[in-house]
């Protein structure tokens, strides 16, 4: 886990609360230790009290046995608490020390080395505790003999000294260490950690997800306002040319079927945005720019210079048909004669990165107070920034000799 995640798990989880379902090791109802995090003082308590019955009835059954050959309650309870004592260490003496170990707060990688040196030590000191528990039984029980106390033998010197004798001889109590002195609980502490590590990268994966679901919801939101504006305005105009002007209005119809034909597939189009490209978006300009030039007359003109080597080039959907219907209403529109709208694309490249660079020009009234606030251009902003970060940009700006010019400029998408 990286120590990002690792301090993230510290904060938002802490040690000694309850484990999540998604976390949690517990394999039933009865090893409800489990259910906490491993070495953390509800786990090893719980565990504690899970274990200790064991320890104490060995320790009681080691007492009466004691007790019958001696003949002496005294000591036979002495050797039971000794016995129950040394139990007690070997199940919850080096997982104490690791519980103790962990809520130090220390960073991940000085956690783990701590604790499996606690758990290790632990063993040591189980193996401290049981010679001293067995040095005091032998020397009642010869005692109880009548051998002396010089004749009596010592536990610790009765180990093999050599180290294939010792391995032999400390097998089984090694392996029932692991089994429940600690060895167990430790695999159990890495394991939590690694499903802590799949769990946190799950919820990062889920978080982007979401965002990325709450940006496609506002790019839908932002799309939708401004996809009605075309055709309020023209169904306005076609309202007035009935009148005054029957065959123009018949032609602005056939002219608006056209642009509605190119436009609607893609803003019922769900996956719109993941196909939109070029090509589409300029067919959908120059369908509502022959609408204009219909209903407006000589008053239009238009050109497109657009390579067909772009036209497959991916280009996010319903942002170019927004300026150029900005360019006819704030540029064409209010300027008396004859004026034009001019839309031409090109690619630059700097380096590795390649951008697409896409201008709608007018010959307008150019650039005046206010313009360039609108909702938009608000909208084409916003929705470059969560599609493309600082990546993409908008720009305005004065046209030569008279006009304005705004230009889109997009990194380009490599589609597999």
């Amino acid at each position: 886990m990286r120590d990002e995640a690792w301090r993230y798990v510290l904060k938002h989880f802490p040690i000694d609360a309850a484990l999540p379902p998604e976390v949690t090791t517990a394999a039933s109802q009865l090893l409800q230790y489990q259910r906490r995090p491993v070495f953390s003082w509800g786990w090893w308590w719980r565990r504690a009290i899970f274990l200790a019955p064991v320890a104490i009835i060995q320790g009681v059954s080691n007492g009466i046995g004691h007790g019958v050959f001696a003949h002496d309650a005294v000591q036979a309870l002495a050797v039971a608490i000794r016995c129950a004592l040394s139990g007690v260490m070997f199940i919850g003496g080096g997982t104490l020390l690791a519980t103790a170990l962990r809520h130090l707060g220390l960073r991940q990688s000085h956690e783990r080395f701590l604790v499996v040196t606690a758990i290790v030590g632990g063993f040591f000191l189980w193996v401290a505790a049981d010679s001293w528990a067995g040095r005091y039984h032998t020397e009642l029980m010869c005692e109880a003999r009548g051998v002396q106390p010089q004749d009596c033998p010592d536990p610790v010197k009765e180990i093999d000294s050599t180290p294939l004798g010792f391995m032999l001889q400390q097998s089984v109590p090694v392996g029932l260490y692991f089994l429940f002195g600690g060895g167990v609980a430790l695999i159990s502490y890495f394991r939590e950690q690694r499903i802590w590590a799949e769990l946190q990268r799950r919820q990062e994966r889920e978080q982007l997800e979401l965002k990325v679901s709450e940006a496609d919801t506002r790019l839908s939101i932002l799309q939708a306002q401004i996809e009605p504006h075309f055709l309020f305005n023209t169904l306005a105009s076609l309202r007035s040319l009935v009148h005054s002007d029957p065959q123009r209005a018949m032609a602005t119809i056939d002219a608006l079927v056209a642009h509605l034909r190119a436009t609607l597939p893609q803003m019922r189009d769900a996956n719109a945005e993941a196909h939109a490209t070029l090509g589409q978006q300029v067919e959908i300009c120059r369908s509502y720019l022959e609408v204009m030039r219909v209903r407006m007359g000589s008053r239009l003109s238009y050109a497109i210079d657009v390579p067909d080597a772009l036209a497959l080039v991916p280009f996010p959907p319903l942002m170019l048909i927004s300026l150029v219907e900005n360019a006819v209403k704030h540029g064409v529109e209010p300027s008396p004669g004859p004026r034009s709208v001019v839309i031409q694309a090109r690619l630059r490249e700097a380096g590795q990165e390649r951008s697409l660079e896409v201008a709608v020009g007018d010959d307008g009234m150019g650039l005046r107070e206010g313009l360039g606030t609108g909702v938009g251009l608000a909208n084409i902003r916003a929705q470059l920034g969560l599609r493309f970060g600082a990546s993409a940009s908008l720009e305005l700006s004065n046209r030569s000799p008279t006009g304005v010019i705004a230009t889109l400029s997009v990194p380009v998408e490599v589609r597999t």
